[in-house]
């Protein structure tokens, strides 16, 4: 069997396909995905698993690795304005990268999770022109639903907060990224014209990328801006979790985050239509997304209890009327929770629950003053005065230090390998699995936004390395003020040896220069 491309000078290049447990045809990515067929969506995994092992087999001559995009609604196709609430504003970088790094037959693109953020859409359709539009774009995918019974489907809930996570309803939701974000979709139909080959792993916040319908729809996008419909069938791939290629492990890295993982299965068991979510993306959905229409960028902030006071002093009046209409995130995130859970689901709501409860008590302590006028008061309650007032100025420096202590706490109770749980978590992974001969072993991972690389214990005397491809969006790393609100353009090349193993360089897109240049990595604080 054969996989044809057409490179750059229109010559075809044969991937051809020597494993003896995969001599059936390549199945049709299109048709794998199709949603409105009988194909489910662990069917269309299994199916996409055996397309991966033949590129596992065949590993291309170079791998281009980056993660979290975080592609909202982009602009506005009227004014050319972004949306408040998108955070990745680089479509035109990662454009001259791609045309930088010259797509062919033996280079992967890899996005390795959270190209996409369907958490950050919340905007619902509403007009009879929007239902119009997801009506005939699942036409397009060969759903059949007209606009009155799409209308039927949306909730109130839905209306404020953005659609669920049925497929049908994921479609819509990257409907309005690949509207917001034309420049990039082009970007990848040029890659996949010109021979190259891409993978999407799926991460916390594109999960959708599970449904069959959400794939198909993505294939449809591409063609819309000029793929052809060859190269989406036969050159674009998923990763539903991780995936080794020679030397290298490839993770999005979300399971090894408490509050991001998720337990069980990819849908949920009372109603498989939908999506499990971590706790992450229920702050998203009712949380964050509301805040970030008064402060752009939130989402980046690092660590999180810095989000609320930086609302607290620009927009007080807002921001808590926010948070007393979010609190329904904590109640179904409660309820979906496991028992070895509940102790980072207490962090994580004690953690913001500190500025939160100072705040509340500072307003309830000036309704009394003005009830029972300032003056007796004042001379009744100066104590519970001073405590307030000493509270409300050490507020930020405890929930800092309430994090900082359950973290000590963490590392002393299980020792670790490396300097984070993240690459704990990767090495216990990787340490059991068999890899090629190689003299090291890459494990390759995004979901923290912080660009990394750390040595790890060998294995079976081969070195590990650790790598973070951190992110495309603005950062405002708890460790690097320096960097507050950049947006860095780093990505990791690896480059296949005559040995056939791989090697790696780590970069920062350099758009100002049109080149790549060496990524600025600096060692965590001591502890």
């Amino acid at each position: 069997m054969e996989w044809r491309s057409q490179n750059q000078d229109g010559q075809e290049s044969h991937w051809r396909k020597r494993n003896s447990s995969c001599k059936q045809d390549m199945p049709d990515a299109t048709n794998i995905h199709s949603g409105a067929g009988s194909s489910s969506p662990s069917e269309a995994i299994q199916a996409e698993n055996a397309r991966l092992q033949a590129l596992i087999d065949h590993p291309p001559q170079e791998i281009l690795t980056l993660s979290d995009f975080h592609l909202g609604c982009g602009r506005n196709p009227s004014t050319g304005r972004f949306s408040r609430t998108e955070n990745f504003l680089s479509d035109q970088a990662f454009s001259r990268l791609l045309t930088y790094s010259k797509a062919g037959a033996e280079k992967l693109l890899f996005i390795n999770g959270d190209t996409f953020d369907f958490a950050r859409i919340f905007r619902c359709p509403s007009l009879q022109e929007d239902f119009q539009e997801w009506s005939a774009f699942l036409q397009q995918l060969g759903v059949m639903k007209d606009a009155a019974e799409l209308q039927k489907t949306v909730s109130r809930r839905e209306k404020r907060f953005g659609l669920e996570t049925d497929d049908y309803k994921s479609a819509w939701k990257l409907l309005q990224i690949a509207n917001g974000h034309r420049e990039f979709f082009v970007a990848l139909a040029n890659w996949i014209n010109a021979g190259g080959l891409l993978l999407l792993s799926k991460g916390n916040h594109d999960l959708e990328l599970y449904w069959t319908l959400v794939r198909k729809a993505f294939g449809v996008l591409m063609q819309r801006e000029g793929a052809k419909e060859d190269a989406v069938r036969t050159q674009v791939f998923y990763c539903d979790d991780s995936l080794r290629i020679g030397n290298i492990y490839f993770e999005h890295g979300h399971r090894y985050d408490p509050e991001q993982r998720i337990e069980g299965g990819p849908v949920m068991a009372t109603n498989p239509d939908k999506l499990s979510l971590p706790l992450g993306i229920f702050v998203n959905r009712y949380l964050i997304n509301q805040l970030e229409k008064l402060e752009p960028f939130l989402g980046s902030v690092r660590p999180t209890e810095r989000i609320l006071w930086m609302l607290l002093r620009r927009h007080p009046i807002a921001a808590m009327a926010i948070l007393f209409r979010s609190l329904r995130f904590i109640r179904r995130a409660f309820q979906t929770s496991r028992i070895r859970d509940f102790f980072w689901y207490a962090v994580y709501i004690g953690s913001i629950a500190v500025p939160l409860v100072t705040a509340l008590a500072i307003v309830i302590v000036g309704i009394f003053v003005f009830a029972h006028g300032p003056g007796q008061f004042l001379v009744k309650h100066q104590r519970l005065l001073t405590v307030l007032s000493v509270l409300g100025m050490f507020a930020p420096y405890l929930a800092a230090a309430f994090r900082e202590l359950v973290r000590r706490l963490q590392r002393k109770r299980e020792p670790q390998v490396g300097e984070d749980g993240m690459a704990a978590g990767v090495y216990k992974t990787i340490h059991d699995l068999k890899f090629p001969p190689a003299r090291q072993i890459y494990a390759v991972m995004g979901h923290t936004h912080d660009q990394d690389v750390q040595r790890l214990p060998d294995i079976n005397g081969v070195k590990v390395l650790y790598l973070n491809t951190g992110t495309w969006i603005p950062v405002w790393p708890d460790d690097r003020p320096d960097l507050n609100g950049q947006v860095l353009f780093p990505f990791v090349s690896f480059r296949r040896g005559q040995d056939g193993e791989y090697h790696h360089q780590y970069l920062e897109w350099r758009d100002d220069r049109g080149g790549p240049a060496k990524s600025y990595i600096l060692e965590p604080p001591e502890n």
